[in-house]
C-alpha cells in the first residue's frame, strides 16, 4: 500500500510537472498544474528517512530535477511569469536549468550505485542529464550524453522500440547541427599543423587527405580550391574563393607546381566532392556538377601528361580519374544532368570512362582495382535505372517498368560481385567493401521493399562506426537512412494494429473499439522516471502568476565515395 502511494505521488509529480511545461490544460493552468506537482512533491519529500534505500533516493533527486526543468521551460514559454523582485526569466530560467541538471547527475550516480549504468531507470537520468547539458553548456556538451543514452536503449528495449527511436532522432539531430557549420578555418590550420609535424611539410594533397578522412569534406575542398585557383573548373561554374589567413604560406611551402600536381588536385576535388555529396540527405546537385567538372579537368591533364612522360604513376592517375569520372557524371545522369551536359549525354560521358577505365585495369590490373571498375559500373545502372524512373531518359527499347527493374538488377549483381571481390582482399571490414553493402542494400529496397534491405542497413551502420566513427558524415547518412526505414517498419505495424482492431470492432457489432494507454502522443520532450523533492525554484513558482496566453504544445543516392 505505501508503495502505491508512493508511485501515485511520482506520478503525480511528473504529469502535472509535464502539464505545467506544456501550458496548463482543461481545468489547470499552468500555475495551477505546477502547485500540484510542488505539493505532491513535498509529500514525498517529507517521507525520506534514514533507511531510504538508494534507489527511492535517486527518484526524489530525478523529480526534483524534472520539476525545475518544466518550471523553467514554462517559464521560457510564457506559461509562468515571474515576479520582478526575483530577477529576470532568463535568469531564473539558467538557475533551474542549472538546478535540474545537478539533480539528475545525483539521481544517474544513486541509480548507477543500485542498479548500474545499463538500466531503465538510470537511462531516464541519462537523457535528462543529456538534454540539460545541451541547454546549460552548449550542444557539444550533451552530445556524449546522447549517444550513451541511444546505445543502451538499443541494447535494452531494441531498435525498434519508440524510446530508441526517439533518442536516435535526437543523436542525429545533434550531430547534424554540429556538422552544419560551414568551413572551419581553425579545423583547417589544426590539420595543417598535425601534416607539417608529420612530413615536415603541408602539401595541399596531404592536408585535403586528411580533412576528408575525418568528414570534413567542405574544409578539404576549400584547401583544394584556394591552394592552388588554376586547378578550378573553367566556365560558368567557376567556384571564385578568396584567400584566408589561415592558409596563406602554410602549403606547399618549396614545392613547384608541375602538371601532374595541378592534375593530382583536380583528381582529389573529384573525389572529395563525391564523397560529400554522397555524405547528403540528397546528393546536391551543384557539387555533383562541380565534382563531375574537376574529374574531367584531372583526365585531360592526365592524358596531356601521358603524351610527355608515359609512366606508371600518371597512368595509374589516369585510370583513377576515368573512374571518378564515369561515378560522377553517372550520378549526375541521376540527378536528370545540367544546362552543360544533359542527362543522356552524361550517361553516356560515364559509360565511355567507364569502357575506358576497364579496359587499362584488365589483364594485369590487383583485384581491388577491378571491384572498383565492377562497382562503378553497378553504380551507372543504378543511375540510368532512377533517371528512367524520374522521367530523365526514356526508354526506347522496352516498357520503361521493365526496364527500370532489369537495370536494379543488373546493379545488384555487379554491387554482389564487387562485394564478394573486395571481401577476398580486404575483409568485410573495410571503406571500400562497405561501398558495396551501402549499394546492395540500396537495391534490395528498391526490388524487395524495406524489410529485405534492413539487415544490410544495419550492417552498413555498424562497420561506418567502427571504421569512421559516430560522428562522421557517412556515419550519420547510414544512421538516417536505417532510422527512417525503422521509422517506415514502426508506423506500419502500427497500421496494421490499428486496422485489426477496426475489423474486431466490425465484427462484434460494436460502435467503439478498445481504447489504447495513453491516448495521446508524447511530447518531444516528455517526463518520465521516479519522485523528487524540493529543489530551487519552487518558491518562484509558488508565486509565479500564469501568462494570459493560451496553451502551449509541445514543441540517397549513388554511393561513389566511401
Amino acid at each position: 500500500t505505501l508503495d502505491n502511494f508512493v508511485s501515485a505521488l511520482y506520478w503525480m509529480v511528473l504529469n502535472f510537472a509535464t502539464l505545467c511545461r506544456l501550458g496548463g490544460a482543461g481545468e489547470y493552468t499552468a500555475q495551477e498544474a505546477c502547485a500540484l506537482a510542488a505539493e505532491a512533491l513535498g509529500v514525498a519529500h517529507s517521507m525520506v528517512s534514514e533507511t531510504t534505500p538508494a534507489h527511492r533516493l535517486a527518484e526524489l533527486a530525478f523529480v526534483d530535477g524534472i520539476v525545475c526543468f518544466c518550471q523553467a521551460e514554462a517559464i521560457a514559454s510564457k506559461h509562468l511569469e515571474v515576479p520582478a523582485e526575483q530577477g529576470t526569466p532568463e535568469q531564473m530560467c539558467t538557475d533551474l536549468q542549472k538546478t535540474a541538471l545537478l539533480q539528475f547527475e545525483h539521481a544517474y550516480g544513486q541509480w548507477c550505485h543500485a542498479y548500474g549504468e545499463k538500466h531503465l531507470q538510470t537511462v531516464k537520468a541519462i537523457t535528462m542529464i543529456g538534454l540539460l547539458q545541451s541547454k546549460v553548456n552548449g550542444k557539444e556538451a550533451g552530445i556524449e550524453w546522447s549517444r550513451r543514452e541511444l546505445r543502451i536503449r538499443e541494447e535494452l528495449q531494441g531498435e525498434l522500440h519508440p524510446r530508441t527511436q526517439q533518442a536516435r532522432r535526437n543523436y542525429m539531430t545533434m550531430i547534424e547541427e554540429r556538422l552544419s557549420r560551414g568551413p572551419d578555418y581553425e579545423a583547417i590550420d589544426l590539420a595543417i599543423q598535425a601534416q607539417s609535424a608529420e612530413s615536415g611539410n603541408a602539401s595541399t594533397v596531404g592536408v585535403a587527405r586528411m580533412l576528408s578522412e575525418a568528414g570534413q569534406f567542405e574544409n578539404a575542398e576549400v584547401v583544394l580550391q584556394q591552394s592552388h585557383s588554376s586547378s578550378k573548373p573553367a566556365g560558368d561554374m567557376q567556384v571564385q574563393v578568396e584567400a584566408h589567413p589561415a592558409l596563406k604560406g602554410k602549403l606547399d611551402q618549396g614545392m613547384p607546381l608541375s602538371p601532374l600536381r595541378s592534375a593530382e588536385i583536380s583528381l582529389h576535388c573529384a573525389e572529395i566532392l563525391n564523397k560529400w555529396a554522397a555524405s547528403s540527405p540528397e546528393y546536391s546537385k551543384d557539387i555533383m556538377i562541380r565534382a563531375a567538372e574537376y574529374a574531367l579537368q584531372a583526365k585531360d591533364m592526365l592524358e596531356a601528361e601521358l603524351n610527355v612522360s608515359r609512366t606508371q604513376i600518371v597512368e595509374s592517375k589516369h585510370s583513377d580519374a576515368l573512374y571518378w569520372m564515369g561515378l560522377n557524371f553517372a550520378t549526375l545522369c541521376r540527378l536528370g544532368g545540367c544546362d552543360k551536359w544533359g542527362c543522356q549525354q552524361s550517361y553516356d560521358v560515364a559509360n565511355a570512362a567507364l569502357a575506358e577505365c576497364q579496359k587499362l585495369r584488365t589483364g594485369n590490373a590487383a583485384e581491388h582495382l577491378t571491384a572498383e571498375v565492377t562497382f562503378a559500373q553497378g553504380v551507372l545502372s543504378f543511375c540510368k535505372a532512377e533517371a528512367v524512373k524520374a522521367g530523365h531518359l526514356k526508354s526506347i527499347k522496352m516498357e520503361k517498368t521493365i526496364l527500370v527493374e532489369r537495370k536494379y538488377l543488373q546493379a545488384l549483381q555487379l554491387f554482389q560481385h564487387a562485394n564478394k571481390l573486395w571481401t577476398s582482399v580486404f575483409g568485410e571490414k573495410h571503406l571500400e567493401t562497405v561501398k558495396a553493402v551501402t549499394m546492395i542494400g540500396t537495391l534490395l529496397h528498391r526490388l524487395q521493399g524495406a524489410q529485405a534491405a534492413m539487415e544490410w542497413y544495419s550492417k552498413e551502420l555498424k562497420i561506418r562506426e567502427e571504421l569512421q566513427g559516430e560522428m562522421h558524415p557517412r556515419t550519420q547518412q547510414a544512421r538516417r537512412i536505417y532510422t527512417s526505414v525503422l521509422d517506415a517498419k514502426l508506423l506500419a505495424e502500427r497500421r496494421e494494429e490499428r486496422e485489426e482492431v477496426v475489423d474486431m470492432t466490425d465484427s462484434k457489432g460494436s460502435g467503439a473499439g478498445p481504447r489504447g494507454e495513453g491516448g495521446a502522443p508524447a511530447p518531444n520532450m516528455g517526463a518520465a522516471g521516479p519522485v523528487g523533492a524540493r529543489g530551487a525554484g519552487q518558491a518562484a513558482v509558488a508565486a509565479a502568476v500564469p501568462a494570459n496566453k493560451p496553451p502551449g504544445g509541445a514543441a540517397g543516392g549513388a554511393a561513389g565515395g566511401t
